[in-house]
């Protein structure tokens, strides 16, 4: 076998670069990468990805993938390199063999097959062969560039570290998403590929919404896709608070403290409805290795404490014009509680780089936060071999005390923090300004979903102002050394009851692309491609994430996703789309008469299954019943993973729905013994209820835990995975005609639909 020579030439540099791969590829020759910002008539264009590539240069010909295609590790670097440490905040991060297994199981998802990973030095022309060994002198290369080349001999990804070959096999998955299904071809060329920026950061609030870790993985799932390589989980917090003279019941609002040790001295902190120990911390940690990110665990003191305080209220600040979530930093106590509190949970993670928070505390004890913000900078490098970060509060913290230019720091908001000031005093800063990278749902002060058209157009890391973007004193030159990079956060203000997990993740998913292309490849690959033509195929990409199913869009061919009618003595689906149900534990089809033919008879142990899980709006979903004089509490119309809908709750005979553990009542009764519709229709602001096929209520959640009432819509993510539960709970009577559209629904139609798009009555 030859081994084969790759030469590399640096297009953005004068000189070029030579280097070669280490292992060889089989069969022939020399495969050049030469990436060129153009290419010839005749050859293949720049295949779309996102974020774009920095260079292509374009062959002729095609390369396909087969069922054959084996995922080859150069056996010289399977278990990773020295240089992989150098390069993340994580102890013991993934190699080329763990990144293999991850691209494997994705490809898997996207094609069906279940393709053979092998650590060997021998790969043929279908082959997909993973190295390392690519030129670290080359500036761009280093840490996480990668090269590609899609030849007739195959296809090779060399990088310098691990991570930067996984970022390859991410622009290969997108391209085989949006190849023609079940043909999975790709344009022969060879890229060089490259971030502008060392953190891409997807930043969120998981104390003030229950997240599981399995959506957390998700969220990995989704942003890892778009080459971020850092999410930063906000692990404790409370909502606003105002003084205590004004909120004199502060002890009693929701706060979040979400890792549950089994110390009995910390077990205290940790909530009840979501919480996470420290095996769970394990595998997460080790899911986010695998997918090329660094995980930053913040635990924010002295502000947004109300988890501590509220067991200690002697820990909080002694006077009534002073929020209770505030510890007193003259209290010795409460120094000696968060080194211990750290010396509990650092341990936990393997990030080099911690966040202390330190953001929003009182303005008149500024210099006691900046001696606080010192001591811990000491406190983490002593003890633990850690630095650490902060968010940007210098301004809002007046005092002569200068905090540690060793302290990286987040800047979030121009009244806290300015960062070009603090560009010259030595901090290095990472861009999260908000209001334009801020999405807080339901606040009605920032994003509820952010406009990532906005964001494609004009943000770029290094501007901190899109409305005022060429004013130095507020923006910082691109090629700021310490400019770190940036991303975008989502804050949990107000939430818990008023956005459900699926339509949490909606909102993120709709801006991770917008944010990756400029935090990636800048607005040079904006500039070439208008948002209205990037958005289509952006959104198909969006929606094939493998790992995710937290999208809820069920596949369909028209607008019916399921109809069932029985009238076949079947669970058939009529829609064309063959989500056939089935019927478990002695559901039975009868003859139900009083017009409406067959039904299905529900006892409270059976129950009618779907091949779905849920749906996500747009949608209306619809069905008869008939339910008996006998039913429990809390029996169940319809669930799923993501919620039920009741034909009763616990204190009240009216349906209910329940989501991530909050209920919420529709004030309609279903009476005994009679056929009644239900039925419920969901847009991007509301869900309409309706019975008997006339709209008589639209969901609200009540939210009594913060210190503002909120009273507003709720957009439910509509549970269809079983008809009654299948834990033995199920509504006790006759179900017909159930149905779901992949749109919204009003007024009229939706008696066209009861009546006889289910065909429940003749």
């Amino acid at each position: 076998m030859k081994r084969v020579s790759i030469v590399l030439l640096a297009a953005l540099v004068a000189a070029s670069v030579a280097g070669t791969i280490a292992s060889p590829l089989p069969d022939s020759g020399v495969v050049s990468l030469q990436p060129s910002k153009t290419s010839s008539s005749c050859a293949n264009p720049t295949p779309f990805v996102i974020p774009s590539l920095q260079e292509w240069k374009g062959s002729k010909g095609d390369w396909k993938l087969s069922k054959g295609t084996r995922i080859v590790v150069d056996p010289a670097y399977a278990k990773g390199i020295s240089a992989d440490s150098k390069h993340t905040f994580m102890a013991n991060p993934a190699n080329l063999q763990q990144y293999a297994a991850s691209f494997q199981a994705d490809i898997k998802q996207v094609t069906g097959w279940d393709l053979q990973v092998v650590v060997s030095s021998k790969c043929g022309k279908d082959d997909i062969f993973l190295t390392l060994g690519a030129d670290a002198k080359d500036p761009h290369l280093d840490n996480e560039g990668y090269l590609l080349d899609i030849g007739k001999q195959g296809i090779a990804i060399q990088a310098v570290t691990s991570r930067g070959a996984f970022w390859g096999t991410r622009t290969l998955l997108q391209m085989l998403i949006l190849a023609d299904e079940n043909d999975y071809t790709l344009p022969q060329g060879n890229a060089r590929d490259f971030p502008n920026y060392g953190e891409r950061k997807f930043m969120q609030d998981i104390a003030r919404k229950p997240i599981p870790i399995s959506d957390l993985k998700e969220y990995v799932a989704l942003t890892s896709f778009y080459k971020f390589n850092t999410y930063h989980i906000h692990l404790n917090d409370n909502p606003g608070m105002q003084n205590k003279a004004t909120n004199k019941d502060w002890a009693s609002l929701y706060s979040g403290f979400r890792l549950k040790s089994d110390n009995p001295a910390f077990s205290m902190y940790a909530n009840n409805d979501t919480a996470y120990t420290k095996q769970d911390m394990r595998e997460y940690q080790d899911f986010v290795k695998a997918r090329g990110m660094d995980l930053i665990p913040e635990i924010d003191t002295p502000a947004h404490s109300l988890c501590f305080t509220k067991f200690h209220p002697e820990w909080s600040i002694q006077n009534t014009t002073a929020r209770g979530d505030w510890l007193d930093l003259g209290n010795q106590e409460v120094w000696t509680f968060i080194e211990d509190l750290w010396t509990e949970f650092v341990g936990w993670f393997d990030s080099s780089e911690i966040s202390i928070g330190a953001d929003e505390y009182d303005a008149t004890k500024g210099d006691l936060a900046r001696k606080f913000v010192n001591h811990f900078h000491d406190y983490f490098a002593t003890n633990f071999n850690r630095t650490i970060r902060m968010w940007g509060s210098d301004v809002k913290l007046p005092g002569t005390i200068e905090i540690n230019k060793s302290i990286h720091t987040d800047h979030w908001d121009w009244t806290y923090s300015n960062p070009v000031d603090l560009v010259k005093r030595g901090h290095k800063v990472s861009n999260l300004n908000a209001p334009d990278v801020y999405m807080v749902p339901r606040s009605q002060s920032y994003w509820d979903y952010i406009d990532d058209k906005k964001i494609y157009d004009l943000w770029l890391p290094h501007i901190f102002d899109i409305l005022d973007r060429t004013n130095s004193s507020r923006n910082l030159s691109p090629n700021e050394p310490l400019l770190t990079g940036g991303g975008f956060a989502n804050w949990n203000d107000f939430l818990s009851e008023s956005v459900t997990r699926v339509e949490l993740y909606d909102r993120v998913s709709k801006t991770a692309g917008a944010f990756a292309e400029k935090l990636w490849a800048g607005e040079k690959s904006t500039a070439s491609i208008s948002y209205d033509k990037w958005s289509p195929l952006a959104k198909k990409l969006r929606e094939n994430i493998p790992g995710v199913t937290l999208t809820h869009r069920p596949a369909s061919k028209g607008q019916f996703v399921i109809t069932y009618d029985f009238e076949d003595g079947t669970v058939k689906d009529k829609s064309g789309n063959e989500y056939d149900g089935k019927l478990n534990n002695g559901a039975k089809v009868v003859d139900a008469g009083e017009g409406h033919g067959k039904a299905v008879q529900l006892s409270p142990d059976s129950y009618i299954s779907t091949p779905l899980e849920s749906i996500r709006y747009p949608y209306a979903v619809g069905l008869w019943v008939k339910p008996s004089g006998n039913q429990a509490a809390n029996a169940v119309l319809l669930e799923s993973g993501d919620g039920r809908l009741l034909i009763s709750n616990g204190t009240s005979p009216t349906v209910t729905f329940e989501q991530d553990g909050n209920q919420y009542n529709t004030q309609i009764i279903l009476p005994a013994d009679t056929w009644s519709h239900i039925a419920f229709s969901a847009d991007g602001s509301k869900t309409s209820v309706f019975y008997n096929m006339r709209r008589v209520a639209i969901v609200n959640y009540y939210n009594s835990r913060w210190d503002v009432l909120r009273n507003e819509t709720m957009v439910v993510t509509a549970p269809i995975r079983n008809i009654g539960s299948a834990s033995g709970n199920s509504v006790n009577g006759l179900v017909d005609g159930f149905f779901v559209l992949d749109r919204a629904t009003y007024g009229g139609e939706m008696s066209f639909l009861g009546k006889h798009y289910a065909n429940a009555l003749p």
